[in-house]
C-alpha cells in the first residue's frame, strides 16, 4: 500500500506518533499486514491500542499479534515520543471493526454500519445504516431505521464501525 492512499489522520490517531508513524506503516506494510488504526485508550491505564489485520485480509493470529507487539515496542522505545507511561496492545479489528478509510467502506458494501457524523445531514449526527454504494470519496447509506438514502461525504464521516448481526 503506498503512503499516499493511506489516511494518517485517520488512522494514527495518536498526536504523539505523528513523526513515525510513515516508519510504522512502512514495517508492518513490508511484513504482510496493514495498520487498521491506532489510538490511546484512557480508563484506569493508558493503552495504545494498534488494531491490525494481514494484508491478503485472512484471520489475523495471537502469535503474529505478539510478533508484531515486540516490533513495534522497540521502535516506540527507540523514538521515545510519548513520555507518559502506558501499555501497548496489538490486536486484530474484531468483528465490529472501525470502518476508517474509503476502501473499507467499498470492501464492507452491504454491511451494516453505526455512523456518527462531524455535522447534521437531515436531522442526524448518529445512525446505522447499510452500505449501499461508493463512488468518489462518497458513501451512499440506507438508514436502517426510516430507510432514507444519504449519499455523504467522506469528510463528513466523523467515525464508522461495522455492527455485528447474529443470523
Amino acid at each position: 500500500m503506498s503512503d499516499k492512499k493511506f489516511n494518517f489522520d485517520k488512522v494514527f490517531q495518536v498526536k504523539e506518533l505523528e513523526k513515525i508513524a510513515p516508519k510504522l506503516n512502512k514495517v508492518i506494510n513490508s511484513l504482510g499486514f496493514k495498520i487498521v488504526r491506532v489510538i490511546m485508550t484512557e480508563s484506569q491505564t493508558r493503552t495504545l491500542q494498534f488494531m491490525i489485520e494481514r494484508s491478503d485480509l485472512t484471520d489475523i493470529n495471537i502469535k503474529e499479534c505478539v510478533k508484531l507487539s515486540k516490533i513495534i515496542s522497540e521502535i516506540l522505545d527507540n523514538n521515545d515520543l510519548i513520555k507518559e507511561e502506558y501499555l501497548l496492545e496489538v490486536s486484530s479489528p474484531g468483528i465490529e471493526r472501525p470502518i476508517i478509510e474509503y476502501n473499507d467502506y467499498k470492501r464492507f458494501k452491504g454491511s451494516m454500519v453505526k455512523v456518527k457524523l462531524f455535522e447534521k445531514y437531515n436531522n442526524k449526527t448518529k445512525f446505522n445504516a447499510y452500505i449501499k454504494d461508493c463512488d468518489d470519496n462518497k458513501v451512499t447509506f440506507l438508514d436502517n431505521k426510516d430507510k432514507e438514502i444519504m449519499i455523504l461525504p467522506l469528510s463528513l464521516i466523523s467515525n464508522a464501525k461495522l455492527v455485528y448481526n447474529e443470523f
